[in-house]
C-alpha cells in the first residue's frame, strides 16, 4: 500500500476532488513501481511480497462460501459445476464482498487449467505483465487471470487481453472478471473497450448477496467461528438459537466481509462457551439497518459527499475496524484517521452509521 505521509506542494481540502485524485495517483504510481521492481528482480518478492486477496488471512474459503442448502446457492453450485470445465471467460456480478474471489477460485479449481496458477491481475500488475511495447508474454504457465477491478485497467492492458483471447484461443488462461453491475455500463461511462466487455460478458454469473440467502447464514457463520478458533488455538464457542435467528434477520450490507469481521469480534471480545444474540449485537453495535439504495437513481450530490458516504459505508461493513477499512479503500490508516477527523470537523449531526463503536 502506498504511504500517504507525503508533502503536497499545494493546499488541499481532505475531501476535495483534487485531494482524492492526487491520493489515487500516488497510490497507483507506487503500485506500478513496486510491480516493476519485482518484475525485474524476482528475489525481492520474498522480502516485499505483493499484497493479494489470496494472501489475506481473512480470505474467504470457497467451501465456506458455497455452504448452505438454500435454493439460490444450490442453483449457483449447479451452474458453476456445469460451466467450469468448458468456459474461457466469465463475468461475475453482484455486490462486492458477496464471495466473488471464492467463486473465481472454484471456477479455476474445476477448469481444465487447474494445474496452473491462479493469478489476480490488478491494474498495477497488468501494466507490468502487458508492457509498453504491448507484448503478450508467455502465458502457458498461467491457469486463470482474475480481474477484481476491470474498470481500472488501462487501454493498453485491455487491448493486450483481447489479443490474448484472439491469438491463444483455448490455450489462453481462463479469464474471470468481477463488476458489480456488469461491464456494459463502463463502456458508456468509463471508456471501457466494448469488444472486451462483450468477450468477458459472454458468460455471466450472478452472485447472491448474503441477505438473499439468509437461511444459509448459520452454516458459514459456524464454519468461520471454527476456522478462527482453530487458527488461534481455541475451542469454538457454541451458538445459541437466538444468535442464529438474529444473524438471519440482519441485512449484512457488507456481505461476507462483514460476517468475517463479526466473527473476529466475537472471538476477540468474549471467551464464553455459549454465545447469544446480545453478544452479536455488542459486536455489530446498535445500528439500525441502512435503507436500501436504488442504484439506478442518480443522486444529485457532490463528489465530497460521495467520498464521505463511501468511507462511512466501508467502515460500517468492517464493523468499525479501521485497519481493514483502510486496506479496502487502498489508503494508509493514518490517512483514514485524517479523513475521519476532517469529516467530523465539518459534519452535520452524526449519521446512524457513525454510532458504531470503532475498533482502531
Amino acid at each position: 500500500m502506498a504511504s500517504a505521509n507525503r508533502a503536497f506542494p499545494f493546499e488541499l481540502n481532505l475531501f476535495s476532488p483534487k485531494f482524492y485524485s492526487a491520493l489515487q495517483l500516488f497510490s497507483q504510481s507506487a503500485d506500478r513501481l513496486h510491480m516493476a521492481a519485482l518484475h525485474r528482480m524476482p528475489a525481492l518478492a520474498s522480502v516485499y511480497p505483493v499484497p493479494t486477496l489470496q494472501a489475506n488471512r481473512n480470505a474467504l474459503s470457497p467451501d465456506v462460501w458455497l455452504s448452505g442448502s438454500s435454493a439460490v446457492i444450490t442453483q449457483l453450485r449447479s451452474q458453476i459445476h456445469r460451466i467450469a470445465p468448458h468456459f474461457r471467460t466469465a463475468l461475475l456480478t453482484g455486490e462486492r464482498g458477496c464471495g466473488e474471489v471464492a467463486a473465481a477460485h472454484i471456477l479455476h479449481q474445476l477448469s481444465p487449467r487447474s494445474q496452473y496458477p491462479f493469478v489476480e491481475l490488478t491494474p498495477a500488475s497488468a501494466e507490468v505483465r502487458f508492457d509498453a511495447q504491448r507484448r503478450i508474454p508467455s502465458v502457458s504457465s498461467e491457469g486463470m487471470f482474475y480481474l477484481p477491478r476491470p474498470e481500472r485497467l488501462s487501454p493498453d492492458a485491455q487491448a493486450a487481453l483481447l489479443r490474448l483471447l484472439r491469438e491463444r484461443g483455448s490455450q489462453a488462461p481462463r479469464i474471470v472478471a468481477f463488476a458489480e453491475r456488469g461491464l456494459r455500463p463502463l463502456v458508456a461511462t468509463n471508456g471501457f473497450s466494448a469488444e472486451l466487455a462483450d468477450s468477458l460478458g459472454a458468460l455471466r454469473i450472478s452472485l447472491p448477496s448474503l441477505r438473499e440467502r439468509s437461511e444459509d447464514i448459520p452454516e458459514p457463520l459456524t464454519q468461520l467461528l471454527k476456522d478462527f478458533a482453530s487458527a488461534s488455538g481455541r475451542t469454538p464457542p457454541q451458538l445459541a438459537p437466538d444468535l442464529l435467528d438474529a444473524a438471519r434477520d440482519l441485512p449484512w450490507p457488507g456481505n461476507f466481509l462483514q460476517l468475517q469481521s463479526a466473527v473476529e469480534g466475537l472471538m476477540e471480545h468474549t471467551d464464553q462457551p455459549l454465545l447469544h444474540a446480545s453478544d452479536l449485537q455488542s459486536v455489530l453495535g446498535a445500528v439500525p439497518p441502512a435503507p436500501p439504495v436504488d442504484r439506478t437513481e442518480v443522486r444529485m450530490i457532490s463528489l465530497d459527499d460521495v467520498i464521505q458516504e463511501h468511507i462511512r459505508a466501508v467502515l460500517y461493513a468492517c464493523n468499525g475496524n479501521k485497519l481493514r477499512t483502510a486496506d479496502i479503500l487502498g489508503i494508509s490508516r493514518s490517512t483514514l484517521y485524517r479523513m475521519l477527523e476532517a469529516q467530523a470537523a465539518h459534519a452535520t449531526p452524526p449519521h446512524a452509521l457513525e454510532k458504531l463503536q470503532m475498533r482502531g
